[in-house]
């Protein structure tokens, strides 16, 4: 690994044309520190806090210890006044038209761009990133992120008519890049009329300088509040009453632990979890740009976490020994110096890189690394780790910062296994000559983004997420407006937490159920409907429904924990072949089951009114139920992936993908129309579903399932009847269930939250609220199409 020179002779500088010392002075940063008298505080309302009796951090630099200054850590009590701004700035901001917020943000970039310099600099010196990273692509990146979004205000009314902002948003960042993360989330929550809390790191500074520029535009200085304190005030922000969203960054098992501490409180919870991203690099890749590919993506400081490399064989070899070479130049150095590739990260970042090193070595890895450190040095050098057996753990855990971990892979499909076999999906990137071969995995890796021929690309119009462990939020483009908005009309968020609620008993004890059989009555007229067909349950027991004055009507089938795994299983297997059908395919079966129900009308109709329904209320509930099947079949036909250019790079597709193994427990209420407004849009963006009908009226579920047998493939739809707090713990609990939908108690609602936690699935709870499944907004509005599918976006290459 080069080292910058301090002093080179003329001569010697022309043959080995190294590049020497161009410090960045950091006067400016310093200044800013003592108009502070070197003592931050929080910035709340538009002033400086600095309370009393408060513990402080010292900010350091990573790289020579010296203390920069002090900074208070915050407490309960100035969580409080934080969102207690927020919530008083909110109905006037809110309130404005589009056109002023957007001239709001607009000043705020302007006074970034004015101060440019300031926020480089600092950022640097605190952090020890290169600065030249902060100040060629997060600073401009930062003033792009207003701009666009100024934009976006100023055609929500048009744009997003039918939606309202959500309100006073949380936000908790980590210790890597706070001021990048925060402009992605901050933009768009403020543009479309939310105000926010910032929860930033200990002795991170740069949050408050973008708090204090935009505290001192004047007019709506509540709008944008930071507060300094570890991550474990999350649970206290989200308590605060008026907070109806928490967005966390950090580490992937921080974000599993918020998420069962957040359970039942009330905010939705966003997670964008993990900085590990992939590169796959094919036979047919431009070697040499590949491995300008993974310097990018791993060690040029715009990185927060490591690299999973996946070298297809037949190059191997020639890669390795090419990445080896182009390592050994990579210049580790202060940020602050312009000529420098790699700062440091500080002594957290220095211990886990080196504790994933020791681990892999005695897993019998092969570690090469760039130069040699000093023990004492606080860089850590460029590392590649390769040979690891592929059952070892630190082929499963997360590669952290400067780390790239490479695997030869021989096939297409095998790369596709193993990419997708961690529990990880945020961004990767394929290196590929052959556009056909670079578009098949790209489509197949499951991620976020995909980058085909580069890596790391960012753009205020294209959004950026991850799916599996990696989180399900989004920033960036229409769908990081979405993530701070909420149907209009719909009631704020309030907690609904149940202290007597025991996660380890809730749904364990069934109740009582007889065997099947005519011993104990008229046999169950349905069993369980899995892979395409009526089956037996597991426990070969079987509950009576029973009609509104309390007559029985007859016996469901029982269901359990083996036959939810039944039925999971079945929907896997259905799940490649649904998923590849093409959308004229899936309305044309959404049609047809919408035909086969109208046909069923008047046999659908008397079991309704048995269950105490009106006759024209059960009329209407079927004639609804058809319309809806239709309705999502229109739209299924209109979907595809929206072309969108980012600018001076090329083309990006944004793509609609199915979830998965999506399941379903519907409401009590509406046993027909709840059951297909659920199921619609649900088989029309490409999910496979396990579905738990109404539990009070399950049958008229059941006779749609005698129509779905004749028409869907095995599979792709299951049900499963059976006690709802039980079927409803076996779901959450489920490791390959993709995502969860809710429609129950809220005890039902704070154990899914809390329980879904373990494959940190996004969940869809209603918190025991009643739903309006007969109106068009609740029962067929967008929202249910926003979250059947999740976005991918995909880069494409661009020249040479």
């Amino acid at each position: 690994m080069a080292a910058t020179r301090t002093a080179s002779r003329a001569s010697e500088i022309f043959t080995t044309l190294e590049y020497g010392p161009a410090p960045e002075s950091h006067a400016c940063a310093l200044a800013w520190l003592d108009t502070q008298d070197r003592h931050l505080g929080h910035y709340v309302n538009g002033q400086w806090l600095k309370p009393e009796h408060r513990s402080s951090v010292p900010c350091q630099d990573p790289i020579t210890g010296e203390n920069l200054a002090s900074c208070l850590q915050a407490q309960s009590e100035d969580v409080a006044a934080a969102v207690e701004a927020a919530r008083a700035s909110l109905e006037n901001w809110s309130t404005q038209p589009g056109a002023f917020r957007a001239q709001h943000l607009t000043r705020l970039a302007k006074a970034i761009q004015k101060h440019q310099r300031l926020l480089w600099t600092l950022e640097s010196l605190v952090t020890g990133r290169a600065v030249r990273e902060v100040r060629d692509r997060d600073v401009p990146l930062a003033q792009q992120l207003l701009q666009y979004h100024a934009v976006q205000a100023h055609t929500q009314e048009e744009a997003l008519a039918g939606w309202e902002p959500m309100g006073v948003i949380g936000l908790i960042l980590s210790p890597t890049f706070p001021f990048l993360d925060m402009m992605w989330r901050i933009c768009p929550a403020l543009a479309v009329g939310c105000t926010v809390v910032v929860l930033a790191p200990p002795a991170s500074p740069t949050p408050l300088l973008l708090a204090q520029l935009a505290g001192e535009l004047g007019l709506f200085p509540g709008i944008l509040n930071v507060i300094s304190g570890p991550a474990s005030l999350g649970p206290v922000l989200a308590a605060q009453p008026g907070v109806q969203k928490v967005a966390f960054c950090g580490a992937i098992e921080d974000g599993r632990a918020l998420r069962r501490t957040l359970a039942g409180w009330g905010p939705e919870l966003g997670l964008a979890l993990g900085a590990e991203s992939l590169l796959l690099l094919t036979e047919v890749a431009d070697v040499d740009s590949a491995v300008e590919g993974i310097v990018d993506a791993a060690w040029s400081d715009r990185s927060r976490g490591g690299l999973r490399l996946l070298i297809q064989e037949a190059v191997w070899d020639e890669t390795m020994r090419r990445l080896q070479e182009r390592m050994g130049r990579l210049r580790c150095g202060r940020g602050l110096d312009g000529a420098v590739d790699m700062g440091a990260r500080g002594d957290a970042a220095h211990d886990l890189a080196q504790r994933y090193v020791r681990e892999a070595q005695s897993q019998g890895a092969q570690v090469f690394q760039a130069g040699n450190m000093p023990s004492d040095s606080p860089f850590f050098p460029p590392t590649l780790v390769s040979d690891l057996p592929p059952a070892s753990p630190c082929t499963q855990a997360e590669v952290p910062w400067p780390l790239v971990v490479a695997s030869p892979f021989r096939t297409a499909k095998e790369a596709l296994a193993v990419a997708n076999g961690t529990p990880r999906g945020g961004s990767a990137s394929v290196w590929s000559e052959r556009l056909g071969q670079a578009l098949e995995l790209a489509y197949g890796l499951q991620v976020g983004t995909v980058w085909i021929n580069a890596h790391g690309l960012r753009d205020p119009a294209v959004p950026t997420g991850g799916c599996k462990e990696s989180g399900s939020s989004w920033h960036g483009g229409q769908d990081g407006l979405y993530e701070y908005l909420r149907p209009s009309g719909t009631p704020a968020l309030i907690p609904y937490l149940s202290k007597t609620l025991d996660y380890d008993s809730f749904g364990v004890a069934l109740p009582s159920t007889l065997p099947a059989g005519p011993e104990a009555g008229p046999a169950p007229p349905y069993g369980l409907f899995v892979g395409g067909r009526f089956q037996a349950p597991g426990a070969r027991s079987s509950r009576p429904i029973r009609d509104s004055q309390g007559s029985l009507l007859g016996y469901v089938a029982e269901g359990g924990a083996k036959d939810i795994r039944g039925a999971v299983e079945a929907a896997h297997q259905a799940a490649p072949g649904w998923m590849s059908q093409s959308p004229a395919a899936r309305a044309a079966l959404l049609w047809a089951l919408a035909a086969a129900l109208q046909r069923r009308e008047p046999n659908l109709v008397s079991r309704l009114e048995r269950h105490g329904v009106e006759l024209k209320v059960a009329k209407a509930e079927v004639e609804l139920s058809v319309k809806r099947l239709r309705a999502w079949g229109a739209r299924v036909q209109a979907q595809g992936c929206a072309l969108q250019v980012a600018e001076l790079r090329g083309p990006v597709l944004r793509l609609r993908e199915p979830l998965g193994v999506l399941a379903i427990v519907c409401p009590d209420e509406w046993p027909l129309l709840a059951f297909v407004s659920l199921l619609a849009p649900a088989l029309a963006h490409g999910n496979t579903v396990v579905l738990v009908p109404s539990g009070a009226s399950p049958i008229p579920a059941l006779e749609v399932c005698q129509e779905m047998a004749a028409l869907l493939p095995a599979g792709l739809v299951n049900v499963v009847t059976g006690d709802r707090d039980h079927l409803t713990r076996c779901l959450a609990l489920h490791q390959d269930i993709q995502a969860l939908w809710y429609f129950g108690s809220a005890q039902g609602s704070q154990f899914v939250e809390w329980a879904s936690a373990g494959n940190l699935k996004p969940v869809w709870v209603n918190r025991g609220c009643p739903r309006a499944w007969d109106q068009q907004a609740e029962g067929a509005g967008p929202e249910l199409g926003l979250r059947a599918a999740r976005t991918k976006a995909l880069w494409l290459p661009m020249g040479d």
